[in-house]
């Protein structure tokens, strides 16, 4: 099993982008798990949660002259602390994986003197800003992280990184880009796992995207101003946590199957 910290990352945030608008089905690629690594006897760390600090999505045309700092709600900082003890606890609910406990982690000598890595992913020709989770550290190489894993004394170590993305339905009718009748959004989240032994070895690959019912609808009179005015990302961001929590019970869901020799299909339906 050979990858690349920066390809599997960019395929779930290109994914993320290029599903915006379209039908509810997503390709991921199938689970690819080394099943010899993983077990009920087996101890892992998470080292890293980190999310693109974007909340991606279609912004109003006010908004799209403004630095995306100045966007309330499009950080998606306060988002990725909301949603890291979520990802614990899926995690912990698999029986293939015991977890070395949040708090070892934070505490031991070997992740505290390790530098992480510069806040960043590559997607393709993109560059992403990263945000990580309180207490954790951002880390993508493989060194790094099998150095981790002979120090921390598990079998391996994962990494999360997310995508916080909204999408936009519109009426049937513009008028010079402005929508008659009524606009929709829905949060949208994609979730990668990346494992790797002591080695270096990558143990673990996969990568999902859910998407949650309208979270916020505006039925206009006349005309759509959300146009004009904005995107409320802000309000969107309950929903995007929500959505995030179950793409990762997705994602376990899968890896469980895999350790059980089900076949985690490669077509994956949002809802």
């Amino acid at each position: 099993m050979q990858s690349s910290r920066v390809i599997n990352f960019g395929l779930i945030a290109v994914l993320t982008m290029s599903l915006i608008g379209c039908a509810p089905m997503a390709i991921t690629g199938s689970a690819d798990v080394d099943k010899s690594v993983f077990g009920p006897s087996k101890r892992f760390a998470v080292v890293s949660i980190a999310a693109i600090k974007t909340f991606q999505g279609e912004k109003g045309l006010f908004q799209m002259f403004k630095d995306d700092k100045n966007i309330p709600g499009s950080n998606t900082q306060p988002m990725i602390n909301r949603l890291a003890p979520r990802i614990i606890k899926s995690l912990n609910h698999s029986h293939y994986i015991s977890l070395l406990p949040e708090r070892k982690v934070f505490k031991s000598r070997a992740y505290r003197h390790i530098q992480g890595d510069k806040r960043v992913a590559t997607a393709l020709f993109f560059k992403y800003d990263m945000n990580v989770a309180r207490h954790y550290k951002y880390i993508s190489d493989p060194k790094k992280l099998a150095q981790l894993a002979k120090q921390l004394n598990v079998d391996g170590v994962i990494t999360v990184n997310v995508t916080f993305a909204l999408t936009a339905s519109k009426g049937s009718v513009s008028v010079a880009g402005l929508t008659l009748g009524k606009k929709s959004y829905s949060a949208m989240a994609s979730v990668s796992a990346l494992a790797y032994d002591k080695t270096g070895k990558l143990i673990w690959k996969d990568s999902t995207t859910k998407e949650a019912e309208p979270g916020d609808s505006k039925a206009i009179i006349l005309i759509d101003t959300s146009d004009m005015t904005g995107t409320n990302f802000k309000k969107l961001q309950p929903s995007a946590i929500e959505i995030g929590g179950k793409a990762v019970d997705v994602l376990v869901g899968r890896f469980n199957d895999t350790m059980e020799g089900k076949q985690a299909s490669f077509m994956q339906s949002m809802k």
